[in-house]
């Protein structure tokens, strides 16, 4: 049985400050840098504290654990996690209204 062709998919997540973009970025690129290449997800975008990652379907759920998981200055919980879409338009329109 094999695993299929390789499906985008676009998680939207929250941040606690709006002025956290760049220590997320910079913790995110430190948490998946030991990731092989083709499977890391890549942050395309951070809109006020609201921003989209894009990840693969067969890592999509590590990609929600690890953002919940994030810890930047500031109260706990750092990140949440929105949601998924499959579509970037889908993502923008129901996360970014």
């Amino acid at each position: 049985m094999t695993a299929g062709p390789r499906r985008d998919r676009y998680v939207a997540f929250e941040l606690a400050e709006p002025g956290h973009g760049r220590e997320f970025a910079t913790g995110l690129h430190a948490a998946v840098a030991s990731w092989p290449k083709e499977d890391r997800p890549r942050l395309l975008f951070i809109e006020g504290r609201r921003g989209l990652v894009r990840c693969d379907q067969f890592t999509k759920d590590a990609v929600v654990r690890l953002l919940n998981a994030m810890r930047l200055p500031g109260p706990t919980p750092s990140v949440q996690t929105l949601g998924t879409s499959g579509t970037i338009r889908r993502a923008r329109t129901k996360y970014f209204r």
